[in-house]
């Protein structure tokens, strides 16, 4: 099987309790969200471990949306949970739990066949983590990382290498501000340029995205809903929809298909936004997405 794009981050169940309701022990996970939503635009390889309470129910949304999962280790023990509760404007998500059970000794391992994949999406994992997987794999074209503030406090030094070594950097903006200690998010993103990055994405939330590159700037709205049931896993889908669509693409390394690839993330997130876990992400048509797709464009013509 070929692999266009390789996921590498934690499967996990989440616990969330928000203005909507409570969802107990659902589908979670950076590369959960990560890679369902790259699946709608190349094939995804997962890079991951659960424990052997990860069923084949839980199972099932990656099967329909045919990843792979050859590299998603079963280990003896339970899967990592997190538990969380949103306020009414779902901007910050309180952390109740974090049980990193079999995820605690997490040691990414690539098989030969995942080594020569061409595009790599690191989701948010720790950098040391990172690093080695760079090191496994042989001439990626497209290499993409997330991060959080957990690691810019903890591990900063070694996230400032994983950096020198990425094409497109993802962070929100209190984690831009917070790992180069600039409050001006411009400013910000090019002092991380100056540290070998090519592309930085600063998520937005509510505000949708901001790109910050030597060849431009640029900042695009989120597709506007009336609606939100769940933000849990946005910045995901997002940065899994953006490196998914790149990788669909023979040229890559311009603006216009960056500027393209941030709309696909901010609408990819959109429907993730209306559900809790990936319920809403895993079932779309292509009808479903063509239709919003032109609908955020139709938003953004004058």
């Amino acid at each position: 099987m070929k692999n266009d794009i390789l996921v590498v981050g934690s499967v996990a169940f989440d616990t969330i309790e928000n203005a909507n309701g409570c969802a107990k022990r659902v589908l979670g996970g950076a590369a959960s969200y990560a890679s369902i939503c790259a699946s709608y635009y190349a094939q995804p390889s997962i890079v991951a471990v659960v424990g052997t309470d990860f069923t084949s129910t839980d199972r099932a949304p990656f099967v329909k949306r045919k990843i792979d999962l050859r590299g998603l280790e079963v280990k003896k023990g339970k899967t990592f949970h997190w538990g969380g509760s949103y306020d009414k404007d779902f901007n910050t998500a309180v952390t109740k739990f974090t049980d990193l059970n079999v995820f605690k000794d997490f040691k990414p391992v690539l098989s030969k066949e995942q080594q020569k994949v061409k595009t790599v999406f690191l989701a948010n994992i720790d950098p040391e983590l990172q690093l080695s997987v760079l090191k496994q794999v042989k001439h990626p074209r497209i290499v993409a990382c997330d991060t959080m503030n957990f690691w810019i406090s903890s591990k900063k030094a070694t996230l400032l290498k994983v950096i020198k070594q990425v094409d497109i950097l993802f962070l929100n903006e209190t984690e831009a501000r917070l790992l180069t200690g600039i409050y001006n998010l411009v400013a910000a993103g090019k002092w991380l340029l100056s540290k070998g990055v090519k592309y930085v994405i600063i998520k937005l939330g509510s505000n949708g995205s901001m790109l910050v590159s030597k060849k431009g700037i640029a900042q695009l709205p989120p597709y506007i809903l009336e609606h939100v049931h769940d933000t849990t896993g946005a910045g995901d889908t997002f940065g899994g929809g953006f490196t998914g669509y790149l990788a669909s693409l023979k040229s890559w390394d311009n603006l216009t298909a960056i500027k393209r690839a941030m709309m696909i993330g901010n609408v990819m997130a959109s429907f993730t936004i209306e559900s809790f876990s990936v319920k809403r992400l895993a079932g779309l048509s292509p009808k479903d997405i063509k239709k919003r797709f032109k609908e955020y464009t139709d938003m953004l013509k004058f």
